[in-house]
Formats: C-alpha cells, sequence, structure tokens
C-alpha cells in the first residue's frame, strides 16, 4: 500500500512511516537509556575503587603508629603482663587492619559484580528492544533471507536472516500459521499434477552409458527451502522426513538459471560421485514455475516473526558489543532524510503528516506531532539527546518551476512596471512686448474662426481630461500591477489661439497697460 506526503503528493512509502517511526525512537532511547546507566555503573565503580585504594592507604598506616605508640614506654621484662599486653595490642591491631582491608575488598568486588549483572541485563534490555521493533517492522535498508526445513517429518521450521545496510545482522524465527500452504510437509504434486525433467542417468546392459531420462518430480517432497539474494536452492525428497534419494534444485539470476544435483541416500553416499548438470530450457520453465509458487508462499511467511535468535552489529554479537549505541546512532542517520521529507510537506510545522488512500474518494490522514517524539527523548543526557537533532532538521520544500517572466508592452513606450512616463513639453516662448503705440496703431485681427473640436478617440484607449488634455491609458506591463499608466500629451491647439494667448501675456506683463 502506497502512501502520500501530507500535502498530497505522491511518495515512495510502502509503509506506515509514522508508526514506525515512532517505535525506532522507542527503540533508540532505550539503548542509548541502558547505555547511559551502564556508564554511570562504571563511574560509581572507578570512584570506589579509587576510595578502596586509598582507604588502604590509611588502613596500613596505623599499624605503625599504634608500634610508635609504645617506643620509649618501659615495658618490662618480656614475661611481664605488660610486655604481653603490648604484644597482644600490637597483633590486633594488625589483624585488624587485615580484616578491614580483606572486608573493603569483598565488598568492592561484590558491588562490581552487581554493576555486572545489572550492565548485562542492560544489554539483553537493549537487545528485547530490538527484538520488539524487528518482530514489528521491516527496517529500512534491509535484505531477508528465508530458509525452511522440516522437523519431525510433519512440519516445516522457518527462520529468516536480516541483514540492513548500516551493519545490523538479526536471525529471527518465523511461525508458520495454521492453513498456511507451509503447514504441513508440501508434496510436488500439490503445485504440478505432473512434473517430468529430464536428468542424466547411468543404464544399459553391455555397455555402461550415460543417458538422460525422464525423472517424476511430482512424487517428492519438499524437505528444504532456501530463498536468498543470488537465488534459491530447493532440496526434494523421496521421504516426507528428508531422507532417500532426490534432487537438489539451485535457482540462478544469471545463466544457466536452474541446475540440479541428483542425491543418494546416506548409506550409498553416492552424492559425491555426482556432478550439477544443466536443466533443458523446457524443463527450466517447468521448475521456474514451481519456484515462483514457493517463493510467493514462502515470502508471507515473513509478516509472522516470533523471535529473535540472535543479532550482531558489524559481525559482533550485539550482547558483547564495546558500543551497541552505534546501532541507534546509524538508523536516526538513515530514517533523518525521509523524517525531513514528510516535514517537509506537512502542512503544519509542528507535526508529521501523511495519508492513506483508502478508495477514490476516501483518504485517511495519519498525523504524530513532533512534541510527542521530543518528549521521549527527556530522560536522555544531553549528549544522547542531540543525537536526534537530525529528525528535527526542517529541510526546503521542493521547488516550484520558475514562471516565465512576462514581456512588458512595447507600445507602451517601453516603460517599467509602476513607472509613469510624461512626455517632455518645451517652455512656451513669449514674444517681445509691444509699445503703447504699436498696440494703438495694430491692425484689428479678422475674427477668430471656431477651433475645430480634435477627434474623440475610442472609449477604451483615450479619455478627456482638463481643457482639452487628451491622456492615453496603457495597460500595465505587469500582471501583478493594477494602475494603468497615464500617458500624457499637450493639448492641440490652433495657432491663431496661440498667438491670441501670447499677446494677453504681454499685456499682463506692461505696467503702463491700462485696461
Amino acid at each position: 500500500m502506497s502512501y502520500l506526503y501530507g500535502d498530497s503528493t505522491h511518495s515512495k512509502l510502502e509503509v506506515n512511516y509514522i508508526e514506525f517511526l515512532r517505535d525506532a525512537v522507542e527503540f533508540c532511547v532505550q539503548v542509548l537509556l541502558a547505555d547511559q546507566r551502564i556508564t554511570q555503573g562504571r563511574t560509581h565503580i572507578r570512584a570506589l575503587e579509587h576510595a578502596a585504594v586509598a582507604e588502604a592507604e590509611r588502613l596500613q598506616k596505623l599499624q605503625p603508629l599504634v608500634a610508635k605508640a609504645f617506643e620509649g614506654t618501659p615495658l618490662g621484662a618480656l614475661d611481664s603482663a605488660s610486655a604481653r599486653c603490648a604484644a597482644a595490642i600490637l597483633r590486633s591491631s594488625s589483624e585488624l587492619v587485615r580484616a578491614e582491608v580483606v572486608a573493603m575488598r569483598n565488598a568492592l568486588d561484590t558491588e562490581i559484580a552487581m554493576h555486572d549483572a545489572q550492565a548485562s541485563q542492560e544489554r539483553d534490555g537493549s537487545v528485547k528492544a530490538l527484538e520488539t521493533l524487528l518482530i514489528k517492522h521491516e527496517l529500512p535498508a534491509t535484505t531477508v533471507d528465508l530458509h525452511l526445513v522440516v522437523t519431525g517429518g510433519t512440519r516445516y521450521a522457518c527462520r529468516a536472516r536480516v541483514k540492513t545496510g548500516f551493519g545490523l545482522e538479526a536471525v529471527i524465527d518465523l511461525d508458520v500459521p495454521p492453513n498456511h500452504f507451509f503447514d504441513k510437509v508440501v508434496r510436488l504434486d500439490r503445485l504440478a499434477e505432473r512434473l517430468d525433467v529430464l536428468a542424466p542417468e547411468m543404464g544399459g546392459w553391455l555397455h555402461k552409458e550415460v543417458k538422460r531420462k525422464p525423472q517424476h518430480l511430482e512424487k517428492l517432497h519438499v524437505s528444504e527451502l532456501s530463498i536468498g539474494g543470488a537465488g534459491a536452492t530447493l532440496k526434494l525428497r523421496t521421504a516426507a522426513d528428508g531422507t532417500g534419494t532426490g534432487f537438489d534444485v539451485m535457482f540462478s539470476h544469471e545463466a544457466p538459471s536452474v541446475r540440479m544435483l541428483r542425491q543418494g541416500t546416506s548409506d550409498q553416499q553416492e552424492a559425491s560421485s555426482e556432478e550439477a548438470f544443466d536443466v533443458d530450457d523446457g524443463d527450466a520453465r517447468k521448475l521456474l514455475a514451481v519456484h515462483d509458487k514457493l517463493v510467493k508462499a514462502a515470502s508471507e511467511l515473513t509478516a509472522h516473526r516470533k523471535r529473535l535468535v540472535e543479532a550482531k552489529i558489524d559481525g559482533e554479537p550485539m550482547r558483547a558489543h564495546a558500543k551497541p549505541t552505534v546501532l541507534a546512532e546509524r538508523l536516526i542517520a538513515t530514517m533523518a532524510p525521509v523524517v525531513q521529507e514528510i516535514a517537509a510537506r506537512s502542512q503544519s510545522p509542528d507535526e508529521l503528516v501523511l495519508r492513506r488512500l483508502l478508495s477514490g474518494d476516501r483518504r485517511e490522514e495519519i498525523f504524530m506531532s513532533k512534541s510527542e517524539l521530543k518528549a521521549k527523548l527527556e530522560p536522555l543526557v544531553n549528549g544522547s539527546r542531540s543525537l536526534f537533532d537530525p529528525l528535527w532538521i526542517q529541510a526546503l520544500p521542493p521547488a516550484s518551476p520558475a514562471k516565465p517572466p512576462v514581456p512588458a508592452d512595447k507600445s507602451a513606450t517601453g516603460a517599467s512596471p509602476h513607472t509613469q512616463t510624461i512626455p517632455f513639453r518645451p517652455a512656451a516662448t513669449i514674444a517681445p512686448t509691444p509699445t503703447i503705440r504699436d498696440a494703438t496703431h495694430a491692425p484689428v485681427p479678422p475674427p477668430l474662426p471656431a477651433a475645430r473640436p480634435a477627434a474623440e478617440p475610442p472609449a477604451t484607449d483615450l479619455r478627456r481630461t482638463l481643457i482639452g488634455t487628451t491622456a492615453q491609458t496603457v495597460e500595465p506591463a505587469d500582471s501583478v500591477s493594477k494602475t494603468p499608466v497615464v500617458m500624457m500629451e499637450p493639448p492641440d491647439l490652433p495657432r491663431e489661439v496661440a498667438g491670441t494667448i501670447e499677446i494677453a501675456v504681454a499685456k499682463a506683463a506692461d505696467p503702463t497697460h491700462r485696461s
């Protein structure tokens, strides 16, 4: 079942990663806490050892002090009561010092033994925490090899060998549920009613020679099945308990894809004289069809994990590993990129959200607050707590494709968006001021013809403003701006009107002129 991110985009996750994250963090916390308590115990033992050494030195100094107390004191004859009492005091002090040293060492040994027992329990607890995680979840970057073998001639024992990309190897017992295909010993006629394969066989009365003859494999039982990354091995025997003659069938991802090896009984020891042989293409297709059915049924057993048999870190048993916390560190580093991607695509910065498609119009949302995970880290010291910092790093959201820039409208004088351009308007030229005589004797100009109104532009492009000034509305070059750009143009006046305006300006500037 595939999952979606919190923003409903598709992901490559096939499991509920949020549930796995919760359990994985719980496992890491337990491993770190166990190592934390073991470290505290070691520190306590070292402190006790230093205290014991110092105390032993002080005890050894007591006996000379007692002997020195009798120096210069007359004790009389050797057989006198004073001499005997002094000798007894010296012997008693020596025995008392020796007894105290022995008692102190015994107490230290007891503390060390208690610490070792507690450390062993802590290691067992770490392995148990790993077992809980492995039984419930498939770790990231994991390969699983399966092995089934007949036990007691009635049922199969199944184990899975798990190997991760960060140094963990584990062996897990699998349970075969009732009514499963491997609930009882499998004979091949359950998979193929007839399965004839050509195999070399020695024959002939007068001249012994090897010829390929058909072998009826449908009557053989599956005594052992091993499935790994390189291929699979199927052991077929005549008896249900795995004894008798038969064949070993080797399947490989490389050519030749199927090979067989004849096996005799243990008494005859014929297997040593046999050699593996390649199977014909037609027979190989039959055996591959049987192989696919067996692998499919065996793969279903990986969901029925029962108990952890063995766990190794970098080839060393986890219980005896010098630093089992390295497993937690590597697991956190493996999960961090996925958690960061989930956080970047979640709608809330404080939550991790995944969605699962239930049907065509229904989705299920799975979420977990980051505060819930951080609360699990409270018992840890700061150094251990900082190992989880990569889980809280906020990854940058995926960059959306950049939109191409919208070209500006070249008809709008090439102006940039949000910029209003007004054409340059030269200053009006003022004619020389006429005298009163010139103004008096000047001929009266004929009446001015009526000015023709300028042609009215279309309503969509032009609009009339002020005294005959025409403004042109230009659409903005940027689609974001809603403000139109206004192009101002000088009014188009007739030449006669312009001359009249100049005379009026000249009269207004002459102080001797009276109206």
